[in-house]
């Protein structure tokens, strides 16, 4: 069992997931995620500063709430926040569909040159005497 420090009240806790705020927190964060949700309901068009103005919820909150994807069933909202890549307007996440495509793209290069590659071996064994010539 392992004990942690929570991220927002820097109090001791012992998660039961990868959790890295504690359950009291975690439970504050809910009720204020509610309240912007509620507020969501009744003002669709409702951008982050009027939601912050609204319920005095924090934006960088509210931001995190968007990246978290926690309003994609609630259709079409006006909420946005910024590729973290390139700056575009997205509803969701932390990268628009370009950024994306170009993120895998690399990191399918990147995969491929390494399996190209062939590992150098110079022996079998332990390598005891590569280790004793270095001395």
């Amino acid at each position: 069992m392992s004990i942690q420090k929570c991220k927002d009240c820097k109090q001791i806790f012992a998660p039961v997931r990868k959790e890295k705020k504690c359950p009291d927190c975690r439970r504050k964060e809910n009720e204020k995620f509610k309240l912007v949700r509620d507020y969501l309901w009744e003002n669709p068009g409702a951008t982050i500063e009027e939601v912050h103005q609204d319920t005095e919820v924090e934006k960088k909150l509210i931001r995190e709430f968007v990246k978290q994807g926690r309003f994609e069933q609630m259709g079409e909202l006006e909420l946005t926040i910024d590729c973290d890549r390139c700056g575009v307007p997205i509803s969701s996440g932390r990268f628009c569909k370009s950024c994306r495509d170009a993120l895998q793209d690399s990191f399918n290069k990147a995969k491929s040159k390494l399996k190209k590659k062939p590992k150098e071996k110079k022996g079998a064994g332990m390598f005891t005497r590569e280790r004793r010539e270095k001395r």
